[in-house]
């Protein structure tokens, strides 16, 4: 089995666990990932000094 057969096989089997979960669950889940990469671009973007613009009156 080749790389990416593997891959495609891994990527099914997640696919199959996340529909089987309630949806309660998967929006909990989501939204902690999805928290999580904001919180870390957030961090990273204060690191370098980059400040999103002010937003506009309008």
């Amino acid at each position: 089995m080749n790389a990416l057969a593997a891959l495609d096989v891994a990527l099914r089997l997640a696919r199959g666990v996340v529909r089987a979960m309630p949806a309660r669950v998967r929006k909990s889940l989501d939204d902690r990932f999805f928290g999580a990469v904001f919180q870390v671009t957030r961090v990273t973007n204060d690191a370098y000094g980059h400040k999103p613009p002010p937003p506009g009156n309008g």
